[in-house]
């Protein structure tokens, strides 16, 4: 009698400390199978979440300039947390998750594992940018429409970090563009017009993408001020890609537009997402000429 009331004991002690431990993390110990949408939101992820971290990885070690580096390294931290946390909730919903890599995720990292050392950042953010685009589109429809309210939860708190990090992408790929003119090493001699520019951005004064700040409210209101410039209707390239660099609540815009009607509409979107007294607008009109 008395060992049937021990094991009657370990095992509702068992299934409680299960349960704690799920709800720990944020999910439920509800094993109702997912419906289709769900289930295959959630194996997409998965391993879209493990390619991304194969891909960093290979970011840490290929990748020239130490501001992609570093960003190779958030990466790898961010999805393999994220990653964890979805093979949990697979876990408890039944879901089985494929433990290869899908052959189209093969091909993008082989492809990046053959780059040449000279051409590897440009096409590692490419992949970056538009990788996380996709990513938060399914996102964004799964902490809307998730039948599940696990899925759901788990789609809300992560969207913040991958738009953080389409962000960031966007603003080193800025920045390697502006740079560089043509993704080549740029020549000794400046035109007479760039010389302003070029002893502004030698001054360690001013902010670069790498000072962007890392708090959420930051990374958030870079990722928004993107956002919309993005969705606004007939954006130059150059628009979509000028600097937004936030750090400690206070905005910085650079880089070249292609009208002064783009730098007001621009400036306006920041001074909206963080107020007019936050934001520095430092945009330049191109002349006809360049």
């Amino acid at each position: 009698m008395k060992n049937k009331t021990i094991t009657r004991y370990s095992t509702h002690t068992f299934a409680f400390c299960a349960a704690l431990m799920f709800a720990s993390n944020g999910i439920s110990a509800d094993k109702t199978p997912l419906d289709s949408a769900d289930a295959k939101f959630v194996k997409q992820e998965a391993a879209a979440g493990m390619a991304v971290v194969k891909m960093a990885e290979l970011g840490t070690q290929k990748a020239t300039r130490p501001e992609v580096k570093a960003f190779a390294q958030r990466l790898v931290t961010d999805h393999s947390t994220a990653n964890e946390e979805l093979t949990k909730l697979a876990e408890v919903k039944g879901v089985e998750l494929s433990a290869s890599m899908e052959p189209k995720h093969a091909e993008s990292f082989q492809k990046l594992e053959k780059t040449e050392t000279a051409d590897f950042d440009k096409e590692f953010l490419k992949v970056a940018v538009s990788g996380h685009k996709k990513c938060i589109n399914k996102f964004e429809d799964a902490a809307k429409d998730a039948k599940d309210s696990d899925v759901k939860m788990w789609a809300e708190k992560t969207l913040p970090t991958l738009k953080a990090h389409l962000a960031q992408a966007q603003d080193l790929n800025s920045n390697s563009s502006t740079n560089t003119g043509v993704n080549s090493t740029p020549p000794m001699t400046k035109d007479a017009d760039n010389t302003a520019r070029n002893e502004r951005d030698r001054n360690a004064s001013t902010l670069t993408p790498i000072d962007q700040g890392n708090s959420e409210a930051d990374v958030n209101t870079t990722a928004q001020i993107r956002k919309e410039i993005i969705a606004g209707k007939d954006m130059s390239m150059n628009a979509q890609n000028v600097k937004i660099i936030t750090n400690s609540g206070k905005v910085t815009l650079r880089g070249p537009v292609n009208s002064d009607t783009e730098k007001r509409l621009i400036g306006e979107i920041a001074d909206r997402v963080a107020t007019a007294a936050n934001v520095t607008n430092q945009l330049e009109v191109k002349s006809a000429s360049n």
